[in-house]
């Protein structure tokens, strides 16, 4: 997972001045942030630009909430301070970073080269996010100068760790603009120059804010980091900069969404017959079959790998929510048609599903549905994420995965330990191995949700607060005996089922704190995905499970109906 160190130039030449007045709206919004100051300060004409770099800031802080950042100064050598490690913030905790007043001097190259040296040990591909207003002035040779950025950009790169620079400049002289244009294009990264208050901020702003966007998905940034070098190759010049990563082709592991042993192409097909077939599969249902494919709707006849009756196929209608509306609003005969061929189905009424793609549908037009009598389920029109990967892969070495790296851009998976956008949710159980739930474990506690959703929910005084929010539920698992554990299993099953209990506690924790600090706004849609390992182990049987699910309808039916918010809708995979 990509992450991102920002830098900002607090050197004394940061209280000169650039020409220029800023636009009020020059974000978009008439609240921008930009606006406010300068109309507040009265400055017109000319405008420090260390009040250029603040306000430029708060206007870019939505764009790196609930991203793993680290903001440090660069100033005179030994004098530069972090103001905020290495962490995932929310989009108040980044407001709150203040930048100290300009004085001293730009300690600059050698001050990457220490940076990227220390950001190694995390992780080897990062984000460099720099506002400078000048060159180095404090670096020893070769580092020092104008010329010292090719040594800084030849030792990071000696260090193994690839960085892609997106840089804002704050009236650069020509010679650093040259510098910082092949630093940027070489990288694969972007550059802006802000010569005058104006358009250029608000170019500066969508640079990084579009590059912080591709970088959530690998594919795409991939792609605009290949289209920034060709541009910088087409326009360089003798004695500049060589390509400092050589961007490949995306690899076989990127030409598909693996889950388990199911690869799909796409998470978000175009056509419903598609999204159906790869939301069954990816469910872990067998013998799919389509059944038959109308002008609205498209019905498939499927066997669950786990499920109540074994061996029993589900059969399944699959329309989008504009189709609902359609059939209600324009076709009634066809919804005649659709009702009763379900009715007709010679499955059991309990293994009939109505599949809805898209959640703009109506509560009457839902109970037409489920007039049929079959289960009505409704689902984003993205498909869910894959899982985490396996804990011998490699990223959980090296410390890149995080549980909001994942290829869609609507849903979160729990647990990730940060804080999620307004977006649905996915709670996976993790790998069955001890030792990672114990590291999970350990950096949840640092983040004391629990402690911070106790006191919300302490006045409730429900009778299950205690078993929630003890170090893990072991009292669930102190009595259970599994069917049959499989001998290829070294660990014993009740060391399995406790970090299975330890792992849905953090899972219940994160998605109610997420709910109850939106008041109901995210997540919209919480899937509990079991591995198929995790259900022939027969944790799907586990009284922490049985019991999170309890908990999970108490908690959203009690406090949606006591504070007015609305609650999300769950599915159990």
């Amino acid at each position: 997972m990509v992450k991102i160190a920002i830098y900002v130039d607090t050197s004394g030449s940061m209280n000169e001045r650039i020409h220029g007045e800023l636009d009020e709206d020059f974000s978009g919004e008439s609240h921008s942030v930009l606006g406010k100051i300068f109309r507040g300060l009265g400055m017109k004409g000319r405008v420090k630009k260390h009040l250029v770099a603040q306000a430029m800031w708060q206007n870019l802080v939505p764009t790196f909430k609930d991203r793993q950042t680290k903001i440090s100064t660069i100033n005179s050598r030994g004098r530069s301070r972090i103001l905020a490690p290495l962490e995932f913030r929310t989009e108040e905790e980044l407001l709150k970073v203040k930048f100290p007043k300009p004085n001293g001097g730009t300690y600059l190259w050698k001050f990457l080269v220490e940076e990227a040296e220390e950001l190694a040990k995390d992780s080897v591909d990062w984000l460099f996010f720099l506002i400078s207003d000048g060159m180095d002035m404090s670096s020893p040779p070769p580092f020092s100068g104008v010329q010292g950025f090719q040594p800084c950009i030849e030792a990071i790169k000696s260090i193994g760790i690839d960085v892609e620079f997106h840089i804002i400049g704050l009236g650069l002289p020509d010679s650093s603009v040259n510098v910082f244009r092949q630093v940027s294009g070489a990288s694969g990264g972007s550059f802006v120059n802000i010569v005058e208050a104006g358009d250029d901020v608000e170019q500066a702003v969508q640079e990084v804010g579009s590059a912080v966007e591709e970088s959530l998905n690998p594919i795409a940034r991939m792609a605009s980091r290949q289209r920034r070098q060709q541009e910088y190759l087409e326009s360089r010049q003798e004695g500049d900069l060589d390509i400092t990563t050589e961007i490949t082709q995306p690899t076989r592991s990127y030409s598909g969404y693996t889950y388990g042993e199911v690869t799909i192409e796409d998470t978000n097909p175009e056509q419903l017959s598609q999204w159906q077939n790869d939301l069954l599969r990816i469910r872990g249902d067998e013998k799919i079959e389509n059944i038959q494919s109308y002008e609205n709707w498209v019905s498939m006849r499927s066997t669950p790998l786990f499920s109540e009756t074994p061996g029993i196929p589900i059969d399944s209608w699959a329309l989008s929510a504009d189709d609902v509306s359609l059939l209600a609003s324009m076709k009634i005969d066809n919804l005649f048609t659709f009702l009763s061929q379900i009715r007709r189905s010679d499955v059991p009424i309990e293994n009939r599903r109505i599949i809805v793609r898209g959640e703009n549908i109506s509560e009457s037009l839902l109970d037409t549905l489920a007039n049929s009598g079959a289960r009505v389920v409704i689902y984003p029109e993205e498909l869910p994420p894959p899982p985490p990967p396996e804990l011998d892969d490699e990223k959980w070495e090296r410390n890149e995965y995080d549980f909001n790296d994942n290829p869609t851009r609507e849903w979160d998976i729990y647990p990730h330990l940060g804080a999620s956008k307004a977006r649905y949710s996915v709670v996976v159980d993790p790998p069955a191995f001890p030792e990672y739930v114990n590291k999970l474990s350990q950096a949840f506690e640092r983040k004391n949700l629990a402690a911070d959703l106790e006191s919300k929910l302490r006045p409730i005084q429900r009778s299950y607060a205690e078993a929630v929010f003890k170090p893990s539920w072991q009292h669930f698992n102190a009595n259970w005996v599994p069917d049959d554990w499989p001998s290829l299993i070294s660990l014993e099953p009740q060391e399995v089922g406790e970090a299975f209990c330890e792992s849905l506690r953090i899972a219940y924790v994160q998605v109610v704190h997420e709910w109850l600090i939106s008041h109901g706004n995210r997540p919209k849609f919480v899937l509990v995905r079991l591995s198929n390992e995790s259900k022939s182990l027969g944790l799907h049987k586990h009284p922490c499970y049985l019991e999170f699910q309890t908990l999970l309808a108490d908690m959203f039916h009690y406090q949606s109906t006591n504070q007015g918010i609305k609650k999300p809708r769950v599915e159990y995979w």
